[in-house]
């Protein structure tokens, strides 16, 4: 719980000092004087003004942080010219000024896949398994060991980029072409039409309605805990599990399965071991979940290895991949927050606080890798949100900026006033949705 906790901090300070620095750079070049730059808000802990008179701070409470701007003179005050005030510039300026926010939240989502792609990483290989019976892969004619070449006319080079392009597809129920190779045959193009997701997408397995699943290797005992049932059937670290009772060539969830639905009952195994095929015998020990049902365990911890391949990309085409898969995401946003204004996806997929800090620490746990591109998601999404034109968000702001543009003057100001007391009880709204699906999560 800490953990999360702490990387959620880590994840939010990136992400707004770096949405702050947009605007605060913006506001510089339209010659706004900028008061203060907080990271967090409250108490100030630590503060150092630099020679243009700016205020940075650090305080007491790290879950966001601000730029604030010259303060407006105050009502029946008489303006003064030269102020470095934001009503003393045009309507585009303050467009821009609000518009850089989320333009260095994108901004700050295509420096960090760049980065990825230019440092690489070791990925598992595009290798389908066996489609279940009736699922749309099956359907299509995905066999097991396919390896995938492409997607849609681009060139597919790992499992985790071919997920990626999937993701909408899958969610929206739209029909995708693979070009497909079986062993040394020659590559076949199939079209899947996948099925749509349900409204609610909590705990749905979307590659496996589909039946686009991993080629998943056979299990390996990683690490055989003394004393276990599995060092009395005489299992050593580094056997393969080739058979488990009824199953034949079992993956680790089907394996894991098998054991825990034999309590107490012996269950046979055939293992390779050193090129050598043995026949054990396990009988896993009673043991009762949490929930008090009664579950076979073996006391052995699993692994497995998946054929891998290292990726990496050059300068240009990590910039132009980033570029893409950063708006690709962000558009993808777009198209899901139309779809929960029009029904079509449960509200109960908007995530809080508690649910980010949870996936923050989950991310973390799995490497920097990971951890480094759940910030990346964040801070797309971040910038999509504020740029809703909703007043109290930049995109907010912008459609004040615009109307002005229009009309040629600023909109009146009890009607500027009763948008802000919209916007902010939309916003209010929202919080309060996003923080009941966090409850909802963890009670269950």
């Amino acid at each position: 719980m800490l953990s999360s906790i702490l990387f959620f901090i880590i994840t939010i300070s990136i992400v707004v000092v770096f949405h702050e620095l947009g605007h605060y750079l913006a506001a510089r070049a339209c010659g706004v004087h900028v008061e203060r730059f907080s990271l967090g808000f409250g108490k100030v802990l630590l503060s150092r003004r630099d020679r243009r008179g700016t205020e940075w701070v650090v305080s007491a409470l790290p879950l966001g942080g601000y730029v604030k701007p010259l303060a407006e003179p105050e009502a029946g005050a008489m303006p003064q010219q030269g102020r470095g005030a934001m009503s003393e510039k045009n309507p585009w300026q303050r467009m821009l000024i609000f518009a850089a926010g989320p333009a260095f939240s994108l901004l700050l989502g295509i420096l960090i896949y760049s980065g990825m792609n230019m440092v690489g990483s070791s990925v598992p290989q595009a290798i389908l398994g066996a489609p279940a019976s009736g699922t749309p892969a099956q359907l299509a004619g995905v066999k097991k060991g396919d390896r995938v070449l492409a997607l849609n006319g681009g060139d597919v080079r790992s499992w985790t980029q071919l997920q990626q392009g999937l993701l909408e597809p899958m969610i929206l129920g739209q029909s995708v072409r693979l070009t497909l190779q079986e062993g040394e045959q020659a590559p076949r193009d199939v079209t899947i039409a996948l099925q749509a997701a349900p409204k609610d997408l909590e705990n749905v397995n979307l590659s496996g309605q589909n039946g686009l699943v991993i080629d998943a290797p056979p299990p390996r005992a990683a690490q055989i805990i003394a004393g276990g049932a599995g060092e009395a059937a005489g299992l050593k670290q580094g056997d393969v599990i080739l058979q488990a009772g009824s199953l034949t060539s079992p993956d680790a969830p089907a394996f894991i399965a098998e054991i825990e639905k034999n309590p107490g009952k012996a269950v046979p195994l055939l293992v390779l071991r050193d090129g050598q095929r043995l026949t054990l015998q396990v009988i896993p020990k009673p043991t009762p979940n949490p929930d008090g049902v009664v579950q076979g365990k073996i006391g052995v911890a699993l692994d497995a290895r998946y054929p891998m391949t290292f990726v990496r990309y050059g300068v240009l085409e990590s910039v132009s991949l980033a570029t893409t898969r950063t708006f690709d995401t962000a558009w993808f946003s777009v198209k899901m927050l139309a779809k929960m204004v029009t029904g079509q996806v449960s509200w109960k997929n908007i995530s809080g606080p508690v649910t980010i800090a949870d996936y923050a620490g989950k991310s973390a746990s799995l490497g920097v890798e990971r951890f480094i591109e759940f910030v990346a998601l964040i801070t797309i999404s971040i910038g999509v949100l504020n740029l809703v034109p909703i007043p109290g968000l930049d995109g907010g702001q912008m459609l004040f900026a615009l109307f002005e543009i229009i009309r040629g003057r600023p909109l009146p100001a009890f009607v500027q006033e009763k948008g802000l007391a919209v916007g902010y009880m939309l916003l209010l709204a929202l919080m309060v949705v996003a923080f009941l699906n966090d409850v909802m999560r963890i009670t269950g």
